[in-house]
């Protein structure tokens, strides 16, 4: 992924960064309701790689890898999650990783696969000649507030063994500290 840590801010702790994004005039107040996640939350983003935070202007910046999955004219997406308190967001997105520092568009694409909709390596067919990138720019609803810019690298792929209807699955990295519990995947038209 190639990103230097030099330009990204680090803090000691979970209360050095919120100290810092009270300061930076971001209201935090909302965060861990309403589909929002928590300050927690992004502290772990930060620790393990998952994100990194730019100064002036505050900005959260994700590297995303982005799987299309195409069958019967039809292309799956991510409906809803719910969270672990029960609460319901609604996505309508492909299925999406957050990349680490140490992965590329594979490794990332396989991992999330495999804990979003519990599929084995060997039922997944990466293409990695449609690979391609794109950045936006927008608050995201996880951490209202806090603009995001999302580097999405997007790859389509084959992935044997999906139902054919809407389908719930656990997300795996739950128990791991990911406040998503669990997912629901439908079929739309292209």
């Amino acid at each position: 992924m190639n990103q230097s840590k030099q330009e990204f801010l680090q803090f000691e702790s979970q209360a050095a960064l919120e100290a810092w994004l009270r300061a930076k005039k971001i209201d935090i107040d909302a965060w861990g309701g309403n589909g929002a996640k928590r300050i927690a939350d992004l502290w772990e983003e930060l620790q393990c790689g998952d994100c990194f935070l730019r100064d002036d202007p505050p900005l959260r910046s994700i590297h995303l890898a982005e799987v299309i999955i195409e069958r019967d004219g039809k292309r799956l997406i991510e409906a809803e999650q719910e969270l672990g308190d029960g609460t319901r967001r609604q996505r309508r997105i492909p299925p999406s990783e957050k990349m680490r520092p140490d992965e590329d568009i594979l490794l990332a694409a396989l991992r999330g696969l495999r804990e979003e909709l519990q599929v084995s390596p060997e039922a997944i067919t990466l293409l990695p000649q449609t690979h391609w990138q794109r950045q936006r720019e927008l608050d995201s609803p996880s951490y209202p507030g806090l603009p995001t810019q999302y580097t999405i690298h997007r790859i389509e792929a084959v992935v044997d063994g999906l139902p054919d209807e809407d389908f719930w699955c656990d997300n795996l990295a739950f128990a791991h500290g990911d406040p998503v519990r669990r997912q629901r995947w439908t079929w739309v038209e292209r």
